[in-house]
């Protein structure tokens, strides 16, 4: 009997050995504050659009897309229509927007997508600190209280 508690326990000794040595921050989305080489030079896709916390559903997110370059120049499409204007993303993330600058064609489409497209230019407009995560793959671009939150994938070429 004793053979067998020595062995179960060298066993247990195994086990937990191997649990101590397993790290969780690699199953979880490490989020970092985005910066202008992080955000800029790809095109990202919205794959979430929240406002005052709530999802709002988007009938074709592959529509409304955002990207910038290295200058700060952002543009993109909003569901019916392209946008541009300038940005600066500073080294902890913060989005400062020049509103000035923003600017959209006016084609019109379905009242549905319009009404899409108006809420997203609003809550690209209100947002003020941008994330990556997931390797870079995704973007969140959010305002500080959270309740706009846009969340993107990186476009595939």
């Amino acid at each position: 009997m004793s053979r067998l508690f020595l062995v179960w326990l060298a066993g247990l000794g195994i086990v937990i050995a191997g649990c101590v040595g397993m790290s969780t921050s690699e199953d979880k989305p490490i989020q970092q504050p985005g910066s202008l080489a992080s955000v800029c030079g790809g095109k990202w896709e919205m794959r979430l659009l929240r406002l005052n916390g709530n999802a709002v559903a988007v009938s074709e997110p592959e529509s409304f897309t955002f990207l910038c370059n290295n200058d700060g120049q952002a543009m993109g499409k909003s569901g019916v229509n392209t946008y541009r204007g300038s940005m600066q993303i500073t080294d902890t993330g913060q989005i400062l927007w020049d509103t000035a600058s923003f600017a959209s064609t006016k084609k019109a489409g379905p009242p549905p997508l319009m009404e899409q497209e108006s809420q997203y230019l609003r809550a690209l407009s209100g947002t003020r600190q941008a994330f990556v995560k997931s390797g870079g793959a995704r973007l969140i671009l959010r305002d500080i209280p959270g309740d706009i939150y846009i969340e993107y994938i990186k476009a595939e070429h």
